[in-house]
């Protein structure tokens, strides 16, 4: 049996699939990829399917989804508090990963993880001084205008 993964955001070109008859379509999220445990649960429903060609959709891990939209509200909020969230949400995947995998495939995932973060807390930064300025530019304008 082979495997090939394929992130979406690294597909170059067309990917080529298996064609035949015995194809099954696996999607995994939330509690089903919650912890370490779950995620080698998951791991076995796959490898244990005998089918010729998988499909596996895997989404954000249980909270993660609430934990980015308390991101962004923090960071329109302008609450400080949203750096604090930001490295709760890296060291949920950090620890789990550690868990899972050893060697140079961590150091691989946990260089690219920095790379996300860091990204991450780019976008909230711009979100959280955005609203800054468009506040300081309201009233500045109405001062202007006399509102």
């Amino acid at each position: 049996m082979s495997c090939v993964a394929v992130l979406v955001d690294e597909s170059k070109g067309k990917v080529k699939l298996l064609k035949g008859d015995m194809w099954s379509v696996h999607k995994f999220g939330g509690t089903c990829v919650g912890s370490s445990e779950r995620i080698k649960n998951v791991a076995d429903i796959i490898l244990k399917d005998s089918s010729e060609g998988k499909l596996v959709v895997v989404s954000a891990m249980s909270k993660v989804t609430d934990m980015m939209y308390d991101l962004i509200n923090k960071a329109q909020s302008r609450d400080d508090s949203y750096l604090s969230a930001v490295d709760a949400v890296f060291e949920k995947h950090r620890l789990t990963a550690m868990d899972l995998i050893d060697g140079d495939d961590l150091a691989s995932f946990l260089s690219r993880l920095h790379h996300d973060i860091n990204n991450l807390k780019a976008m909230l930064r711009a979100i959280y001084i955005g609203i800054g300025m468009l506040s300081f530019l309201l009233s500045f304008s109405c001062m202007r205008m006399r509102c």
